[in-house]
């Protein structure tokens, strides 16, 4: 009989990849990629050392799955919504909401690629930022169909600022349960977004 699940083994072998990823983002946020070793991740993650080259060459490629992993998920989920949502301020809600909950589920990409750049080769570094920018654009082309009295520029300074603020949650949200976090940063970022600027 057939069967959609996969073998133990694989499953296994993808829980232990999540794991190294989510232990990894949280050192390489908080620390520099040079004072991070293969040694802290492992043991942090509660796997042998052995065990990580199973899944990454070295600790270069655990930084770039670290960073690109996520920031694919972010666009394709990005694109999906402006596709699928015709209503700007509803598709403009689910993207704010998705991201910071991205947020306080890991480390934001954002901040462990900047902190952390240095240590990526150029075609690696620049394949990120081309992500990164995409990423972006979703948001730019709809918060510009709300935002009419907006330059381009100033559409793309507030979304580059709203960014800088939801990311910043990583580190700010101490004390604070994931959905008082959640209707806190939505609200704001909401309105930054779309709040017609005084005259």
């Amino acid at each position: 009989m057939a069967t959609n699940h996969l073998p133990r083994e694989s499953s296994v072998g993808t829980s232990r990849r999540d794991r190294l990823l989510e232990v990894a983002a949280d050192l390489f946020l908080r620390h520099s990629y040079d004072t991070v070793t293969v040694e802290m991740v492992c043991a942090k993650a509660g796997i042998s050392g052995p065990g990580l080259y199973n899944h990454f060459e070295n600790k270069q490629a655990l930084l770039i799955a670290v960073v690109e992993s996520p920031l694919a998920a972010l666009h394709r989920f990005a694109r999906d919504t402006a596709e699928a949502e015709p209503d700007p301020h509803t598709a403009l809600e689910i993207l704010v909401d998705f991201h910071i909950r991205s947020v306080v589920g890991t480390a934001p990409t954002t901040l462990v690629f900047m902190k952390n750049e240095h240590a990526l080769p150029e075609t690696d570094r620049r394949r990120i930022r081309r992500e990164m920018n995409l990423y972006a654009e979703e948001w730019i082309s709809i918060v510009s169909a709300l935002r009419p009295d907006l330059s381009e520029p100033e559409i793309r300074l507030l979304t580059q600022a709203v960014f800088s603020m939801l990311n910043a949650v990583a580190t700010l949200n101490k004390g604070l349960d994931q959905e008082s976090i959640v209707k806190t940063m939505s609200t704001a970022a909401i309105k930054a977004l779309t709040s017609p600027r005084e005259e």
